[in-house]
């Protein structure tokens, strides 16, 4: 059955489910695809608009005696593209003689104000400059780089992706500057400032500077791509525009191939299921248990955590378990392990909430990780002693069916990790058996969170920390937290909560990510997605973001968390793509927001999460019950 919206696919399963006797497991198969052609062949989209600003300085500006308006560079750049069948509107806000630190006073006003999808940055040229009668730049080198690093991030901020650029070389005919050199000699550090810049910040360039240099070298008088030794000409202009553009239009188009999904709907824990003493079920998320050698035939088994949610906010039991051993067509019911309950520490009782389950293949280990928490007897969560916040694990062996007793990560003793969790969060597994956990730290629970990524060490049994990465920050609301990280076709992306935006980040190593940026559409407008955790889904080659979002004729839902959405993400640009948008689960006035995600195979993982909310008045009104969803997403394949 295929549906062309997410209201006719809402209305369909809400008149489902009222005609659905009670059932151990539901499925509820929806085809999602992208639109199709006549012949029902995949069809890609419309290209978005894609609005681009320029800055810079005179360069960037461009127009002088000569140089007409239209033979800038950017204006050229909006030529080649338009061309092409691309939608691009350009910008240019160059201004003559500008430097590194008057470009960030202005950011805002100029660039950050048009909402963009990319800001293409040009500076160099006049800050190093020497005047005369001066011996050194108009910066130092040291300035520059604080001060372009200072765009990036304010940028990325917002949503908009930088691309840096060097200026063009001068001209070996240019004027002296003020200690008699050519003006390259106290360029070039500041050129290297900027590859720098670039590369860590994982951001797209275009070196001018090397382009014009390897001209020179070949024998291009560079007086005759400029007016005066510096500034282009109109042939200038076009070979920096040349330049732009081999970088620029991969970025406007979908650099990854749209991999059309098959959703199942099915339910592990239905109506009915909810424990008498009216707590309900949260924080589902499971892992899967591969068959071993000696079965290579058997279906892997799929160990799900969770938890009950108890008389108020965050007030969580101890762990239970459920398994599948038919790929979720049946599931044991909930048990509540011995070994993950809560232990008492006088009149504290010592939980474990928010617990992720990672299979370490190395070993044929599961881990279940999550925060260790401490309840009064009221519920209320204390931080009544040092580090009353850290990360706690259990290890499973399938071989015994036993489990460990609960045991912390010991952190390093500085005090930025009196306050670490690695919770609601998926790990990786690296190829050296370590394990890569996302963290939120701080100084204490009442300070806004950073997060980070933490290398850990497992022998089968001691979870211990070996080091961290750069640390994320931003000091807005509770700061960036619950993050979620994986690896994919040799990058590591992390997605990170905050109270009013959701942001992403990228790596090449797993631990030194770039600043944060805030998620967008491939439109340029904001997911619109806050408050609440999302997780990653890689299936077919394509990844995917799960999550919740305003602007879904969802506003009597608590913090819009629900429904939940997947949708494909542009891995160069690091924005969802919304034609790929899709409903997971249907709201029925619960929340949704707190889900997992279970990798099967390369082609399969599954999410889940349970309603929770469930006694909200408009949760009543809607018919939700608090059950418990397996969603299996499927890659379609040829």
């Amino acid at each position: 059955m295929m549906f062309k919206s997410y209201a006719a696919l809402l209305h369909w399963h809400r008149s489902l489910w009222r005609l659905m006797p009670l059932m151990t497991v539901s499925i509820l198969s929806i085809a999602v695809a992208s639109a199709a052609d006549a012949d029902g062949q995949q069809a890609d989209p419309p290209l978005p608009q894609v609005d681009v600003v320029f800055m810079g300085d005179s360069i960037t500006k461009g127009v002088r005696a000569g140089v007409s308006p239209e033979q800038t560079f950017p204006q050229q750049v909006q030529a080649m593209l338009l061309e092409q069948g691309l939608q691009i509107t350009v910008a240019n806000v160059g201004i003559g003689g500008e430097r590194t630190d008057q470009a960030l006073r202005r950011l805002k006003r100029d660039v950050i104000s048009r909402r963009p999808q990319f800001a293409v940055v040009m500076y160099g040229t006049n800050d190093s400059y020497v005047d005369q009668g001066k011996q050194t730049s108009r910066l130092t080198t040291a300035a520059y780089r604080e001060n372009l690093q200072a765009i990036i991030e304010q940028l990325l901020i917002e949503g908009i992706e930088p691309i840096l650029m060097t200026p063009p070389r001068w001209a070996d005919a240019a004027r002296p500057n003020g200690i008699g050199n050519n003006p390259n000699s106290s360029l070039e550090p500041f050129i290297e400032s900027g590859r720098a810049l670039a590369r860590q910040n994982n951001l797209k360039w275009v070196d001018h500077y090397g382009h014009w240099t390897a001209a020179h070298q070949r024998g291009q008088n560079l007086s005759e791509w400029t007016v005066d030794g510096c500034h282009p000409n109109a042939r200038g202009h076009q070979e920096i525009a040349t330049q732009v553009v081999s970088v620029l239009k991969p970025l406007c188009t979908a650099a990854d191939k749209r991999v059309p999904l098959r959703i199942e709907l099915t339910e592990a824990l239905g109506e009915g299921t909810r424990p008498e003493d009216g707590s309900y079920w949260i924080h589902p998320r499971a892992a899967a248990i591969p068959a071993s050698a000696a079965e290579p035939n058997r279906d892997p088994s799929v160990l799900m955590i969770l938890s009950r949610l108890l008389r108020r906010s965050d007030y969580f039991s101890g762990a239970y378990t459920m398994q599948s051993n038919d790929r979720g067509k049946t599931w044991q019911p909930p048990v509540l392990a011995s070994a993950l309950d809560w232990v008492s520490d006088g009149d504290v009782n010592i939980a474990v909430a928010d617990v992720t389950p990672l299979w370490h293949a190395p070993t044929n280990k599961l881990i279940a990780i999550g925060a260790q928490v401490r309840y009064s007897s009221t519920g209320a969560q204390l931080e009544d002693q040092p580090r009353a916040h850290q990360t706690a694990y259990a290890v499973y062996d399938p071989a015994t069916q036993r489990w460990t007793p609960w045991r912390r990560i010991e952190m390093p003793k500085i005090d930025s990790f009196n306050f670490a969790r690695s919770a609601c969060a998926q790990a990786v597994v690296d190829d050296d058996g370590t394990l890569l956990l996302p963290f939120y730290i701080g100084v204490d629970a009442k300070q806004p969170f950073s997060s980070t990524i933490v290398r850990c060490d497992f022998d089968g049994d001691q979870l211990s920390y070996r080091e961290h990465g750069n640390v994320l920050s931003l000091d807005v609301k509770r700061g960036l937290y619950e993050p979620s990280l994986i690896a994919d076709q040799g990058r590591y992306y992390l997605t990170m909560r905050n109270d009013l935006k959701a942001y992403v980040s990228v790596s090449d190593d797993g631990l030194k990510f770039r600043p944060a940026k805030a998620w967008t559409f491939d439109d340029g407008k904001d997911l619109g997605s806050y408050n609440t955790q999302a997780h990653w889904v890689a299936a077919g080659g394509g990844l995917f973001l799960v999550y919740t979002r305003r602007g879904a004729d969802n506003d009597h839902v608590f913090r819009h968390r629900a429904p939940l959405f997947i949708a494909q993400v542009d891995r160069e640009r690091l924005v969802v793509t919304r034609a790929t948008e899709r409903v997971l689960v249907p709201e029925r006035g619960a929340t949704l927001g707190n889900s997992g995600v279970t990798v099967l195979n390369d082609h399969e993982s599954w999410v889940t999460v349970s309603e929770a909310n469930i006694d909200r008045p408009e949760a009543v009104q809607r018919g939700a019950t608090g059950t418990l969803y397996v969603v299996k997403v499927k890659a379609e394949t040829p």
